[in-house]
């Protein structure tokens, strides 16, 4: 009985250990972080990895714990399934703040990583951009409330930043300038302006807006953010609106490809783990660690990265050219809009 035993245990040990392999990217570096966290000699590691040593309970789950690595048993014949979850409860967003207090508490959360970095793909404007002048903010934060999130009390209300507190502006606030703080690598498409382009139109034809002028107030400060977003692009590095970069600013790599219906992404990357998040129900998202998915998608970014085209000082006129087409874009709906006002 105790050989069979063994054998169950050393076959499992061998799986946990693949498992654990994929969160480093050297044999080398595996033994140097296990030897840290259990307190044993490199030499202990290699028994351990050989099976000539069994992990003892609270080892294997110490090390599961650090580095976030599935202890289930493998089932005969049935493949394992990645399990996407809800960072938070799916009842977790009452008001305004709540998405926005836990997308802080994510941040600081990723930001305590060591080496994290960020590969973010996206058909729309990253909302990081988006909310960075406080009338499209506010715009943005209002249809979420009356689509996504579903708020009772702006169901029926025009939209005007007055909804939208000083409070809820600091928030966000904080949020954007941490995003600013971590180095990225992003596929955009030429279509990223166009969701909120048709929010803007849709709320103004059927009578949402308590006040006009913001809808130009509103593409005025597009034209603002595209401005910034082609000087980030420009000079490879990522900072906020208004600022300059300095050489402590983060690297910033931007690819445009239209080749793949591209899906919201971002795949939070680290020396100790990676980490999948992905909307649903756009701004609210789902997350997971498992390593297969994380590497499916990274697989899948890499190849849209490599048939795409890179936006950066170097790309010359294709680069001005994608800015180009935004601002028309912008200067399109504007004219359209006036010629609205005029017609009726």
């Amino acid at each position: 009985m105790s050989s069979i035993s063994d054998a169950r245990s050393d076959s499992y040990q061998q799986i946990f250990f693949e498992r654990l392999t994929r969160r480093f990217t050297s044999r080398s570096e595996l033994v140097r972080e296990v030897a840290q966290v259990l307190h044993v000699g490199r030499d202990a590691v290699y028994r351990r990895l050989r099976g000539d040593t069994a992990l003892t309970a609270d080892e294997l789950m110490l090390l599961a714990q650090t580095y976030d690595v599935d202890t289930s048993i493998p089932q005969h014949n049935r493949p394992q399934v990645p399990i996407l979850r809800y960072p938070e409860s799916r009842e977790f967003i009452h008001d305004e703040y709540d998405h926005f207090i836990h997308l802080q508490k994510r941040l600081n959360e990723m930001k305590k990583l060591p080496g994290g970095r960020f590969d973010f793909a996206t058909p729309e404007l990253p909302m990081y951009y988006e909310l960075s002048l406080p009338m499209l903010r506010s715009f943005k934060v209002f249809m979420f409330g009356i689509t996504s999130w579903n708020l009772e009390k702006w169901k029926t209300e025009q939209f005007s930043p007055d909804l939208i507190s000083d409070r809820l502006h600091v928030i966000v606030e904080g949020v954007i300038r941490g995003h600013y703080t971590v180095p990225a690598r992003e596929i955009w498409s030429v279509g990223v302006l166009d969701i909120t382009l048709r929010q803007i139109n849709y709320l103004d034809q059927v009578g949402r807006f308590a006040d006009r002028a913001h809808i130009y107030q509103m593409y005025d400060e597009l034209l603002l953010i595209i401005d910034h977003l082609e000087h980030m692009v420009r000079v490879g590095k990522r900072f906020p609106l208004g600022q300059q970069p300095t050489d402590q600013s983060p690297a910033l790599r931007v690819y445009h490809n239209e080749l793949s219906n591209t899906s919201n992404i971002v795949l939070v990357k680290s020396e100790a783990r990676n980490f999948l998040f992905t909307t649903l129900v756009t701004p609210n998202y789902v997350a997971t660690s498992d390593p297969q998915l994380c590497d499916e998608v990274q697989d899948w970014f890499d190849n849209l990265v490599e048939h795409g085209s890179a936006l950066h000082s170097e790309a010359g006129k294709y680069a001005a050219q994608y800015f180009g087409q935004l601002r028309r874009q912008v200067q399109q709906h504007r004219e359209r809009m006036k010629l609205r006002q005029t017609l009726f």
